[in-house]
């Protein structure tokens, strides 16, 4: 039989590597900055599926590695789709194995998501644009983050006006529009 002292000191050196394990993660986030900071509340989606993906800067194979996928990934409550950045022709970017940049990410809500009751921060700008394929107008808030929250104005077959089309994660307004090559 092993002394008390012994099952002690196992107690304790567990608790200590739990508590390493903590710090671990914690400085983890703390060094994964947010790019978004003007996430609305109930919608802060970048730090649970997104992050570290950064437009401009993130690669296919870095879509690959955090979503599992570089084709529109479906989760319970999001559609997400991914854009790239490509500088060659369209048909050099739509054939063969490339490693492109991200140029946006799209994220489209699975079920009813109502602004009508929301009232934007003084931070986003609204523009108005649509969706053609679809035939839906909507009124664009964006910040200079490079966050967008696309709203549908006016009723359509498929949304009602003040409904969550989608958020897009797009580049900062003064990020160069250069792509980055390696």
């Amino acid at each position: 039989m092993r002394s008390p002292r012994f099952h002690l000191r196992a107690v304790f050196t567990g608790a200590a590597f739990f508590l390493l394990c903590i710090r671990a993660e914690a400085d983890w986030v703390a060094v994964t900055k947010n790019p978004y900071p003007n996430e609305l509340q109930g919608l802060k989606l970048y730090a649970r599926y997104l992050a570290p993906l950064i437009p401009l800067q993130s690669e296919r194979m870095q879509v690959v590695q955090v979503l599992g996928s570089n084709e529109d990934i479906d989760s319970k409550d999001w559609k997400v789709t991914v854009l790239y950045s490509c500088t060659d022709d369209s048909l050099s970017c739509t054939h063969g194995p490339r490693n492109d940049l991200v140029g946006s990410i799209e994220m489209f809500p699975k079920h009813r998501v109502s602004f009508l009751q929301i009232k934007m921060p003084l931070v986003f700008c609204r523009s108005v644009g649509g969706v053609s394929e679809i035939n839906v107008a909507c009124d664009i808030y964006s910040d200079d983050f490079g966050l967008e929250y696309w709203v549908v104005s006016g009723n359509s077959p498929s949304h009602k006006n003040g409904d969550l089309l989608m958020i897009r994660y797009g580049p900062t307004r003064d990020s160069p529009r250069k792509i980055r090559r390696n």
